[in-house]
């Protein structure tokens, strides 16, 4: 069931929207919920009704290709096919020679032509696959739970049922389950080196940051009053409103760079293709 025009209104605005620069107060009325939240938490048909507008808690995966695609991506151009011609051939002249010289010569070219071909396809299989490992890392860093405040009480659930609005606790060594504007905090600090690069931890606050004209252009090492999707928490104990989840949180956007990474081709392997061509229109 598609989305009403209000409905991705409300999901564009808290996409724009500079949590960091404003008040608790303002982030609990931009995603229009009651001041006493922090306590009460979302009632349950307000948590589902959310799962279904902003949809689930998770990153969205790239079509994987399968193992025969792959070494078809490989083998299928001018090059490959004149190796294989040229092994058709050669094996043809070692079925019918006549002394066992010219058997033996003819069946090495063909051993030599198929183990070319074979190291060429995995090599490329190797390094195509460096992408998918990458995004698989990043979906192996996300939390598989989380303590919330639903229906004012404690309630754990699984990390892909959170929701923009959701009341979150977090304690030492919780794996941040969404982007969080921090509500309450005691001696909390984060590791967000996956993020950041930042080797230590960074001190959390509550306080809204003075961002300037433009909030967008704050670090996000400098958003002290947000932990991130994805980032551990080294110390302390923090209740943090989740304000975006999936796609949209910051390893999200990292996740859709990644599976948006194209395959192009290097300069010498253009020119090996042309140089294929005119080979196979000469040997034509």
């Amino acid at each position: 069931m598609g989305k009403t025009k209000q409905e991705e209104d409300i999901i564009d605005r808290t996409k724009l929207f500079p949590w960091h620069a404003r008040s608790k107060e303002e982030c609990i009325a931009e995603l229009g919920l009651s001041p006493d939240l922090p306590r009460s938490g979302l009632s349950t048909p307000e948590a589902q009704s959310r799962l279904a507008k902003f949809g689930p808690n998770k990153l969205t995966e790239k079509e994987k290709t399968t193992l025969l695609q792959r070494i078809w991506a490989q083998v299928a151009n001018v090059l490959v096919g004149i190796l294989a011609v040229v092994a058709i051939v050669a094996a043809v002249k070692a079925a019918t020679a006549k002394n066992s010289e010219d058997r033996v010569t003819n069946l090495i070219e063909v051993g030599l032509i198929c183990f070319v071909i074979t190291v060429n396809t995995t090599i490329g299989i190797v390094q195509e696959g460096s992408a998918e490992k990458a995004a698989d890392a990043l979906k192996a860093m996300l939390s598989s739970d989380a303590l919330v405040v639903r229906d004012g009480k404690d309630v754990k659930v699984p990390a892909d049922e959170i929701v923009p609005g959701d009341v979150v606790k977090l304690s030492l060594g919780d794996r941040v389950p969404a982007d969080l504007r921090m509500l309450e905090v005691s001696n909390l600090s984060a590791l967000e080196a996956a993020l950041t690069g930042e080797a230590v931890p960074i001190d959390k606050t509550v306080d809204a940051i003075e961002s300037g004209s433009d909030p967008s252009q704050t670090p996000l090492g400098d958003r002290h009053n947000m932990c991130f999707s994805a980032t551990l928490i080294s110390q302390g104990a923090a209740l943090g409103l989740a304000v975006a989840t999936g796609d949209e949180t910051e390893i999200g956007t990292i996740n859709a760079l990644v599976n948006k990474v194209e395959k192009k081709k290097t300069n010498v392997l253009e020119q090996i293709d042309t140089v294929s061509k005119w080979l196979a229109v000469f040997i034509a």
